[in-house]
């Protein structure tokens, strides 16, 4: 009687053990603040986006949501801390598109872009803009191409750095229409719009946000947007497809949130719930359409399959340009 006695209690033991092992396992996620690495300077356009997007969701997580900024590399050096953060939600990583295209630029890197990061969203997309100096001899973009093909290597388009979407936009142009412009590459956008509006350079295929304010003050003239569609802040302005009579050019950039491989799947699906509500809430849809920003509503299936698609197309317009990882 003792022997069976001490049998069901030690039964009862494991069961009362158990449960509060899955009872803590699985805790009301998130039950402390949760850390974003920002892996550029604060006052980027990452910066300006995935903050305002991050206060909104922290009200949504009930939690703190903390932005730790750890520049370098082109973002590299914070998303490698991230890759090798634990998997439990707590460290995030929020980079701009150029995440899916570091395997083009770097040859060496300590982590895998692609398989070492669960993507949980897209904070934002930006239209990019061929803007020329107030005194350009080029009224349209269909004459700047034109005459980039009559005369190779003489005009000029900047970017904020090799291998960034605006320099790749610049390539992925000369690809589609066989002009042959001039790369000149510069330590971030605001020495390049600086330059273009001194007409330094003929052309920089330049984001929304920072190249509207140069726009309506004159300092510069839009001819072309990368959309697909015209865009509500440049109605006037026709697209790269329609100026050049391509069958497709559809090109943003854009602002992700991404977790360590391995982190839970209903973790990553909370944190894409409580950012596509704080992206489309009025408060934070107000504050990015002024930085000429569109809100994203991608679930995580949907935001994994554009970054594979984002990272296979500019891998291939990188090889086709000839860009060589560094």
């Amino acid at each position: 009687m003792k022997v069976a006695t001490h049998v069901f209690a030690c039964a009862l033991l494991g069961v009362n053990l158990t449960a509060g092992a899955v009872a803590f396992a699985s805790s009301e996620y998130p039950d402390k603040p949760i850390r974003v690495i920002l892996p550029f300077a604060a006052g980027g356009p990452t910066d300006a986006i995935g903050r305002v997007v991050a206060n909104e969701m922290s009200k949504k997580l009930g939690q703190p949501i903390i932005i730790e900024t750890k520049p370098g590399a082109s973002g590299s050096v914070g998303a490698a801390g991230v890759a090798r953060a634990p998997a439990d939600g707590y460290t995030l990583l929020m980079n701009a598109s150029v995440h899916v295209i570091y395997p083009g630029m770097f040859k060496n890197l300590s982590f895998d872009p692609m398989n070492d990061f669960v993507p949980i969203g897209v904070l934002g997309t930006v239209p990019m803009v061929a803007v020329v100096p107030a005194n350009s001899k080029f009224k349209t973009f269909k004459a700047l191409v034109d005459y980039a093909k009559a005369h190779p290597a003489t005009v000029t388009f900047a970017s904020p750095g090799t291998a960034t979407l605006p320099h790749l936009v610049g390539e992925f142009v000369d690809l589609q229409t066989q002009a042959k412009m001039v790369h000149v590459s510069y330590r971030g956008t605001a020495p390049a719009l600086t330059d273009v509006a001194g007409g330094h350079v003929d052309v920089f295929y330049a984001p929304l946000a920072p190249a509207l304010p140069l726009i309506q003050s004159g300092n510069l003239v839009p001819l072309a947007v990368s959309t697909e569609k015209r865009i509500p802040e440049l109605p006037d302005v026709p697209t790269i497809a329609d100026a050049l009579s391509l069958k497709s050019f559809d090109v943003v950039t854009w602002y992700g949130l991404w977790a360590p491989k391995g982190t839970a799947p209903s973790i990553i699906t909370k944190l894409n719930t409580a950012m596509v509500d704080a992206s489309v809430s009025p408060e934070v849809t107000k504050v990015l359409s002024a930085q000429g920003t569109t809100p994203s509503q991608m679930n995580v299936a949907q935001t994994d399959a554009f970054a594979q698609s984002e990272n296979k197309k500019w891998l291939k317009i990188m090889k086709d340009a000839n860009i060589q990882a560094e």
